[in-house]
């Protein structure tokens, strides 16, 4: 007992540089021994300090050493760890050492001979499974949640972001990405199939020191469970079972801290497009919000601004012979290209290229079956045709309008149509207006913007002109009783563009046609 409670000491002297050549550790094993003659007999703590301190020891060192002991030794009974004295905080009242193991013997003997590594192994994933503090705010923002899959096709492909906690085998360090990760990063079910939208993919994968600790931490608990499993069914005092619940009960809160501790490690592709691993900060909130929040992982949540998408944009999204572009496709170029930021909410870049369409910065134009042409400008698209992956975008410089939206032609909603003073436009004003070419400087804050109008035909501008007409008179024509062929023929023409006080009674003017028409 003694040679093994010594070889501690001398452990522990080594790791104290106050304490070197001193021994002092080892003469309170001696006194402790001393002072537990005959069996029963112990030393308090003011005793244990004055025997070693005759020879004038560092007090601190001093009192580090002995608590350092407390928790190393295999002989020194439980019983004697009861509540610290005031003056020597961290150490016992009483000091004693028996011949029977005590707590701390029988886990270490439990962690070296019975626990396995495939136990370890095995209950760090499950740790890891359940440790809500690296996925929690991920799916929130957005993101596709991967925890511990097996191989990367088990993350998919499709332009959504994803976010993956790796397991072990993808240990990393700070500027040395893993071979398993890089895999994931360039890979879906195998080499041969490239992963596509690369720039969409956030990895979190442990340190190795920090995956170290927390495989220490699990085989801890583990140890303790095994100790609790020895003393079950055996006559165990009340203090000493206590003090067990007590450790194992600390064992298994370090686990979590430690599993955290350990994804310090994010993996992903730079803007250079080449794969990086860097190190995160300590911390012990939650990991995918510490991700988002470093400008290196360059994760965005915030809508761009529409000017942003286009030619000449910072995104450079356009090549200089591309008169369009599909929706789809200006939504998955943030996924695709890593010198894009990442894009929690893919849908909220086809927003962004929508609401261009909205402004006047884009048109919109959809083909039909029979080959004709839908198109949209300074209008909102329907939900239909914006899900629809054929749905295009186009300047408008290079963009003909198969449909003109009435309301545009009223005073103020087109710069440069309407003259400050002048209470009507020509035809022949409007038929230059949108002529094709046509461009208008719009002042800004600060600056002068380009308003390009798109080209309209002849054809379609009559039809927006008796539309926009047939508007203008609508509350007229409802007042004064007008038949109800006027009013189907005033409901095909304007649609959805009604004003909103005529809305209601023209529908109802169009449900009693309906009506009719049903019974002749």
């Amino acid at each position: 007992m003694l040679e093994k409670e010594l070889s501690k000491a001398a452990e522990i002297q080594e790791e104290l540089p106050a304490s070197a050549g001193r021994r002092e550790v080892e003469q309170a094993v001696v006194s402790v021994f001393l002072y537990s003659q005959p069996v029963g007999r112990k030393a308090s703590t003011p005793d244990l300090l004055r025997m070693v301190g005759a020879g004038g020891p560092d007090g601190i060192a001093l009192r580090k050493g002995l608590a350092r002991w407390r928790e190393l030794s295999w002989f020194l009974d439980d019983e004697d760890e009861g509540d610290a004295v005031e003056v020597d905080a961290g150490l016992p009242k009483s000091w004693r050492l028996g011949n029977r193991p005590n707590l701390r013997q029988m886990h270490d003997e439990a962690c070296a001979e019975r626990v396995t590594e495939r136990g370890v192994e095995a209950r760090l994933e499950e740790a890891t499974r359940k440790l809500r503090l690296l996925t929690d705010g991920a799916r929130a923002a957005g993101a596709v949640v991967h925890v511990l899959p097996a191989s990367p096709r088990d993350v998919g492909d499709d332009g959504s972001f994803r976010y993956a906690v790796l397991g072990p085998a993808a240990v990393s360090e700070s500027g040395k990405p893993s071979a398993l990760a890089r895999r994931y990063l360039a890979e879906t079910t195998g080499a041969d199939r490239p992963r596509v939208h690369r720039n969409a993919l956030v990895l979190a994968v442990p340190s190795r020191d920090g995956l170290e600790a927390a495989r220490g931490s699990v085989r801890a608990l583990l140890g303790w469970e095994d100790v609790q499993g020895q003393l079950e069914g055996r006559s165990v005092d009340a203090v000493r079972r206590e003090r067990l619940n007590q450790r194992r009960r600390g064992a298994r809160q370090r686990v979590p801290e430690a599993v955290r501790q350990a994804y310090c490690i994010v993996v992903t592709v730079s803007a250079e497009g080449a794969e990086q691993a860097f190190k995160l900060p300590g911390a012990a909130g939650p990991l995918f919000l510490e991700i988002k929040g470093d400008e290196r992982a360059r994760i965005r949540e915030t809508p761009v601004d529409a000017e942003a998408l286009l030619p000449g944009g910072p995104y450079d999204l356009w090549r200089e012979d591309e008169a369009s572009r599909l929706v789809k496709d200006l939504a998955g170029a943030f996924a695709r290209y890593p010198h894009l930021p990442k894009m929690l909410k893919p849908a909220v870049v086809r927003e962004t290229v929508l609401q261009g369409v909205e402004r006047g910065l884009l048109a919109a134009r959809l083909e039909r079956p029979d080959g004709s042409h839908r198109t949209w400008w300074r209008e909102s698209v329907d939900a239909e045709s914006s899900d629809d992956p054929a749905l295009e975008v186009l300047l408008p410089s290079d963009a003909e309008l198969a449909q003109l939206a009435p309301r545009l032609l009223v005073p103020g909603e087109l710069p440069g149509l309407w003259a400050e003073d002048a209470g009507r436009v020509g035809f022949a004003n409007l038929r230059d207006y949108f002529a094709g070419g046509f461009t208008v400087k719009v002042p800004r804050e600060g600056y002068e913007d380009l308003f390009n109008v798109p080209r309209c035909s002849e054809e379609v501008l009559h039809r927006a002109v008796e539309a926009a007409d047939l508007a203008e008179r609508l509350p007229e024509l409802l007042s004064a009783g007008a038949g109800w062929g006027l009013m189907f023929r005033v409901g095909v023409v304007l649609g959805e563009d009604a004003p909103d006080e005529a809305r209601e009674a023209l529908n109802e003017v169009l449900r009693q046609v309906s009506e009719r028409l049903k019974v002749e």
